[in-house]
């Protein structure tokens, strides 16, 4: 009978143990799963960002290739125009001082305007 008892209680610590060993593996796998599916949403949105950048890389390239964009490029970066265009240059004056340096700027410039002739202004706009 002490021999019996003596198995049986081995035989419980065995199943305990084994219980314990199997609870601990299923935890690592379960927290290695958790991690894992983290992962995985990460990368999802990241895929999702990329594809939404894509589209717009691909709006603008098929923009950047379209007639209109040509033109337009054309007109502002060297100075093109179609064959029956007039261009007209407008010169704006940026003026930086504040107050009585402002209105004293203004003379200045009035006064310069006077002095210079017409066909000169013209000049200075279009061939400057």
């Amino acid at each position: 009978m002490q021999s019996s008892k003596w198995l049986v209680r081995l035989f419980l610590l065995f199943a305990l143990s084994v219980t314990a060993w199997a609870s601990f593996v299923s935890w690592g796998q379960l927290e290695r799963h958790k991690r894992i599916t983290e992962e995985v949403d990460q990368l999802e949105a990241e895929a999702k960002r990329i594809q939404a950048e894509n589209q717009t890389l691909e709006e603008r390239m098929s923009y950047f290739s379209t007639r209109e964009f040509r033109e337009q490029e054309a007109r502002e970066k060297l100075g093109l125009k179609k064959a029956d265009e007039t261009v007209i240059a407008i010169k704006e004056e940026v003026q930086r001082d504040s107050g009585d340096n402002t209105i004293n700027n203004q003379q200045k410039n009035d006064e310069q305007e006077v002095s210079i002739p017409n066909y000169r202004k013209w000049w200075q706009i279009f061939f400057r």
